[in-house]
């Protein structure tokens, strides 16, 4: 089955940093990764270099930060209040959240630094600013169902919802 509109795709995959070759993200570290593709579900680079492939297709694509997760924004970068996380019972370094931008997108943020009342927060993607290589394995397509193309992502047995 090739991979296409609709279709749950599964990889396992690793993302390295182009210039230093550092290893960024491995999924055999925390298992397979699955997507809906063209749905907007993973890097648009990634699920066009899919296109059209099928299980067992295994590549390499280097992606410029621009293609990627962007640049570093330096204004997503925030001092919050910990009066700002009151519906959390516990606030850490590397807790994340979602916010609502003024357009109605939400970003996930990474709180930085707990300093007493002062909240360091980060909205970057943790690989924004660099240029990326993916080393993809498709281990899986099949049709979306019905439910998981309404609720826009792919359901596993007991998550559902």
């Amino acid at each position: 089955m090739k991979i296409e509109k609709n279709r749950v795709v599964t990889l396992e995959f690793k993302v390295y940093d182009r210039e230093s070759h550092e290893l960024l993200e491995d999924t055999q570290d925390v298992g397979p990764f699955m997507y809906i593709q063209g749905i907007g579900a993973f890097v648009p680079k990634v699920e066009e270099f899919l296109e059209g492939k099928e299980k067992g297709f295994k590549g390499n694509l280097d992606l410029n930060m621009e293609e990627a997760y962007g640049d570093y924004d330096e204004e997503l970068l925030e001092e919050m209040k910990r009066s700002d996380f009151e519906e959390f019972d516990d606030i850490y370094e590397g807790m994340e959240f979602v916010a609502e931008m003024d357009d109605g997108s939400e970003v996930i943020y990474t709180v930085t630094e707990v300093d007493g009342d002062k909240i360091m927060t980060d909205g970057n993607h943790p690989f924004a600013g660099r240029n990326l290589t993916f080393e993809v394995l498709v281990t899986g397509v099949r049709e979306a169902e019905e439910k998981e193309l309404e609720h826009g992502h792919v359901h596993f047995h007991g998550f559902e919802d």
